[in-house]
């Protein structure tokens, strides 16, 4: 099939049973970031190495996928295109699943009626399916319809299995650096329910160290409770005002989201608290600034001994919806659903930031699904074939 060839003959000879097929495999072998205080997964944790060289490059290989490389911190970059036009796309799925940690069955993999959760339809069950394994699946599927029907690309496709599980771009700063040059446009393959998220705002996190002296529960005097130090941190940072807000993304805010008290044993009072504060960012934040405010906030505490550090941070994104590839991705998603996606602007913080920051306009897209961030997981087997259609026609009319 050459380029000519119109996108939607491609979108056809998409093959549904291998997409779930896949699925539902993938779903089985886990990549999940264990529940407790270490919220972070370095690229090369074993599962993360398994899942990558062990599941998803054999069915690469199995595929005839002939560009396959390597990119520091465990991560593959496929490269499909003849090259001889200058247009270039980059799509990006994960690894690490981070929600719905308390799941029944979270590896089953099975196939159910959903209409308990709001879609009477079949869908694939399975921690991180609306999260990552969903989006996997796509790239398989839709990298199986380009080599099978021997599609020439005059562009150049670049597929990345991108290892982020440190609420950092440290490995999207690999991929982007092992690319022959930096794409047009990039589209990171989420699960945010067939809309197209155009921006969300950056977080950088303060790490807040507050060290006492421990002490038996029975004689709280004889020493300098931890919590209390913290209790008294917390009260301060709710007195924090952060000005200004962005017309789109809205504004900024500096919140502890997770406290650690150390050592923890039988009625012992503790010595230190370690706390990390979300400092959400808007564009045109500085990081030491954002930081420097949380220090100031807190002032002196003595007598307990304060040591504030930043810690990693995710840049804002914000994408112009009249950008060449968002239009590219809307007219696809109407191919497929007669009428515009919505457009959002997301309130977390995500990858999409890196690539924006590195010049590269990114938004994220993808099939919907899930309960709630610790509830079920579920991707409707539909959705999952329409991403895989609406990605298809997108390449077609970046690189055909």
């Amino acid at each position: 099939m050459s380029s000519q060839d119109q996108p939607q003959d491609l979108a056809s000879k998409l093959d549904e049973g291998y997409l779930i097929d896949v699925l539902m495999e993938l779903t089985k072998v886990p990549t999940e970031v264990p529940l407790g205080a270490d919220t972070f997964m370095e690229p090369d944790d074993p599962k993360l190495v398994h899942y990558v060289q062990k599941v998803l490059r054999p069915k690469l290989d199995a595929l005839g996928v002939t560009e396959i490389f390597d990119v520091p911190d465990n991560q593959l970059l496929i490269r499909y295109g003849d090259g001889t036009s200058p247009a270039s796309f980059l799509v990006m799925v994960y690894t690490p699943i981070q929600h719905h940690n308390l799941m029944d069955e979270p590896f089953s993999g099975r196939v159910a009626n959903g209409a308990a959760l709001g879609y009477d339809e079949a869908c694939v069950f399975g921690q991180g399916v609306s999260q990552i394994k969903a989006h996997h699946a796509v790239m398989l599927a839709v990298l199986k319809m380009l080599t099978e029907q021997n599609v020439r690309l005059p562009g150049t496709l670049y597929f990345a299995v991108n290892n982020e599980g440190r609420s950092s771009h440290r490995c999207t700063e690999k991929i982007l650096q092992s690319l022959d040059s930096k794409p047009d446009f990039c589209v990171l393959l989420r699960g945010t329910g067939m809309r197209i998220s155009l921006g969300n705002r950056g977080r950088v996190d303060v790490n807040v160290e507050i060290k006492g002296k421990a002490s038996h529960s029975s004689a709280p005097d004889a020493g300098l409770s931890a919590i209390e130090g913290a209790n008294e941190f917390l009260n301060r940072l709710k007195k924090l005002q952060l000005p200004g807000s962005h017309p789109i993304l809205g504004g900024r805010h500096a919140i502890a989201y997770q406290i650690v008290y150390e050592p923890l044993a039988p009625h012992t009072l503790p010595e230190t608290a370690r706390i990390r504060v979300d400092r959400r960012l808007l564009p045109g934040d500085d990081l030491d600034e954002a930081v420097e405010e949380v220090r100031e906030a807190i002032g002196d505490l003595s007598p307990y001994e304060v040591i504030v550090s930043r810690g990693t941070h995710m840049w804002p994104a914000l994408v112009d919806p009249q950008h060449s590839g968002v239009q590219a991705l809307t007219e696809a998603h109407r191919k497929i659903y007669s009428e515009d996606p919505e457009t959002f602007y997301g309130q977390g913080t995500f990858d999409a930031g890196g690539p924006c920051a590195a010049g590269v306009p990114a938004v994220m897209y993808g099939v919907g699904g899930g309960e709630s961030m610790l509830g079920d997981d579920f991707a409707p087997v539909r959705q999952v074939a329409d991403e895989a259609r609406v990605l298809g026609h997108t390449i077609m009319s970046l690189l055909g």
